[in-house]
């Protein structure tokens, strides 16, 4: 089987990255689907759908 070329490239990421700190936003976390959708995920996106309810009782 031959090697593919990756979904999404590193410097993809980069201009997405550099595009959201222009506009203001703080990234928090990334996500890279294999079909290539990339999620970026801010501080003031609302909560994170991953995160346990039972977490907010161990801060």
């Amino acid at each position: 089987m031959a090697n593919r070329s990756a979904a999404v490239k590193q410097s993809d990421l980069t201009r997405y990255l550099n595009a959201a700190s222009k506009a203001g936003l703080i990234v928090s976390r990334i996500e890279v689907v294999s079909d290539g959708t990339v999620r970026l995920f801010t501080l003031d996106s609302g909560p994170d759908e991953t995160s346990n309810p039972c977490d907010r009782l161990l801060k």
